[in-house]
């Protein structure tokens, strides 16, 4: 017969250890969960904190809706928290005794310590910056109206400054001119500005010319304006243009065709008196407005997260000058009817079917909205 030993009882302490020895990595585990999702929870509910400071030459509704969307997009991003210090945003004005004061302004940003990144609104306030740059503060650069023109970057593919980045475009104000000429076939286009190189790129100068050299048509200029850009001093230069025989105008990023401002509407009456077609850089704003046409008004949402993300890219520890900067966002039309039949202008068919945009009354001119 067999006879099964009989199983010696395990002592209770050695059960005890084997237990401890089996549950450790379980408890270790939980530890690290509980640990790991206490330093996320604060991570998350104490983010780091990113000061950025801003520089503008002076008021414009375009820097105001740009910032405005770039401050929402920087708003999405929950693993840091964006202040704006009151003291670090600079608008000395456009005057030309204001404007003076540009150096000295970039300087006193980029000497603080306590920002992370600087921004730099429109061309001259990015000339400024870059003017005084020691490369330690970050700079990115926004509303410009052509960096690659004003010297500003080297290609659309190398900003040329390792603290610095912005968004470039590409061939938007030659198609600009083209579209323009096509629809209304123009003999002298008018085209006001500063006579320095700012006001030039503003006016999207070189451009014009090389498409009026390309289709035959003849510039009409008036450089005769300061950095103000008053509306007195863009009512003279509208009379001079007039009695040169423009037969076209660009409005372009001018102080006097503020969006908001009391002198816009007038302007833009005279010019549609003389019979005068126009074309609005900056939005359907302007077509609203009176403008005959123009670009569509800029969506300044999108605009905003793209520059929200080069900020975090930046303020995160990516080198400025290693991020992308073109920008391939396609351009589309606005047509204002009842100017047309103001100024007894007819849009051939397949201009009406495939703008964007269609506006049957001449309305108050407001600032958009991002």
């Amino acid at each position: 017969m067999n006879f099964c030993a009989p199983v010696a009882p395990m002592p209770t302490q050695r059960l005890a250890r084997l237990m401890r020895r089996a549950l450790m990595p379980v408890a270790v585990a939980l530890v690290a969960a509980v640990l790991s999702f206490a330093c996320c929870s604060s991570a998350i509910a104490n983010p780091p904190v990113k000061r950025i400071g801003y520089l503008e030459a002076g008021p414009f509704w375009l820097f105001d809706n740009t910032w405005s969307a770039f401050r929402d997009g920087m708003g999405k991003y929950d693993d840091l928290r964006c202040e704006y210090p009151t003291d670090a945003r600079l608008s000395p004005g456009w005057q030309p005794e204001q404007m003076h004061r540009l150096p000295e302004l970039a300087k006193q940003l980029l000497q603080r310590k306590d920002l992370d990144l600087v921004v730099g609104m429109g061309t001259a306030a990015v000339k400024a910056l870059l003017a005084v740059n020691d490369g330690r503060t970050p700079i990115l650069g926004m509303g410009m109206a052509d960096p690659i023109a004003a010297g500003i970057v080297k290609s659309a593919e190398d900003s040329g400054v390792d603290n610095f980045t912005c968004r470039v475009e590409v061939d938007r104000w030659s198609s600009m001119f083209r579209v323009f000429y096509d629809v209304v076939r123009f003999h002298k286009m008018g085209i006001m500005f500063q006579n320095s190189q700012e006001g030039r790129v503003y006016a999207a100068l070189g451009d014009a010319q090389a498409i009026a050299t390309e289709l035959g048509f003849e510039l009409v200029l008036y450089d005769g304006l300061s950095s103000a850009e008053s509306t007195e001093e863009c009512r003279k230069g509208l009379d001079e243009l007039h009695k040169k025989g423009m037969d076209a105008f660009f409005i372009g990023p001018l102080n006097c065709f503020d969006i908001g401002e009391a002198g816009m509407a007038p302007l833009l009456q005279k010019l549609n008196q003389w019979k005068v077609p126009t074309f609005a850089r900056d939005g359907s704003e302007y077509v609203k407005a009176g403008a005959l046409m123009g670009f569509s008004t800029w969506n300044f949402g999108p605009s905003g997260i793209a520059l929200a993300g080069q900020a975090h890219a930046i303020v995160t520890g990516t080198k400025p000058r290693a991020l992308p900067m073109l920008d391939q966002s396609e351009p589309s039309i606005a047509l204002n009817l009842t100017t047309a039949k103001a100024i007894g202008f007819d849009f051939p068919f397949d201009v009406l079917v495939t703008a964007d945009e269609l506006h049957e009354t001449i309305s108050q001119p407001h600032p958009g909205t991002p």
